[in-house]
């Protein structure tokens, strides 16, 4: 009953805003228990709920162990990724709650609207930074690509054909969820498809074919 009058009570504009928020919320949430407990790309899970990545670059050809082979390839030094689906997810988790609070203190709509915009932006912002620290400490482990070679993943960013490029896949090495280029010598492999590594190449990035 208390739920039915709180709803109730709202403008046409809060209920807006709330049928953003709490599908967003529910996902974040999701998204934020797979985290805690370890779930990964590895035996077909998705880290983060949407096939996709949120790490950073590490400049190609990096050796940390000294032998010779880049033991991560895809995640330390690189820009800040801010506009990654969990970035989309905490936007408008954040946006869809800050509305009507807004509007409850008194704001116009217009004014509403720019606030919860800009308190969603910031929420984007901390959860990559959230993310490239959590990456940071994951890779500094000395990862070692080959010991991906015969593990499941899930491709985050879609691997092109032929090794005509690279895309990203995310996956379980080491006890580590981590997130790594990769390349096949067949089709296009598309973002959200379950992948076997099946080899490494001389630069580090794993080579993948579609289960």
């Amino acid at each position: 009953m208390f739920i039915v009058n709180w709803w109730n009570a709202m403008s046409a504009a809060q209920h807006g805003f709330l049928f953003v928020a709490v599908p967003a919320t529910l996902v974040l949430v999701i998204q934020t228990v797979m985290l805690l407990i370890g779930l990964g790309g590895g035996d077909g899970v998705d880290f983060d709920g949407d096939g996709i990545p949120d790490g950073l670059d590490m400049p190609d050809g990096v050796d940390l162990d000294g032998d010779g082979i880049p033991d991560v390839h895809g995640g330390l030094e690189g820009d800040l990724r801010v506009f990654t689906v969990r970035g989309f997810v905490a936007f408008f988790a954040v946006f869809g709650w800050t509305g009507p609070a807004l509007l409850a203190a008194g704001m116009p709509l217009w004014a509403a609207i720019v606030g919860a915009f800009c308190a969603g932006a910031v929420a984007m912002i901390l959860i990559a930074m959230l993310m490239r620290a959590m990456l940071r400490l994951q890779q500094s482990g000395n990862l070692d690509p080959r010991n991906a070679v015969g593990k499941s993943g899930t491709v985050y960013v879609p691997v092109p054909a032929d090794r005509q490029g690279s895309g990203k896949v995310n996956l379980v090495l080491q006890e580590r969820f981590s997130e790594l280029d990769a390349v096949t010598d067949g089709e296009e492999i598309p973002t959200g498809r379950e992948v076997t590594v099946v080899g490494v190449n001389t630069l580090g990035t794993l080579v993948v074919r579609e289960k």
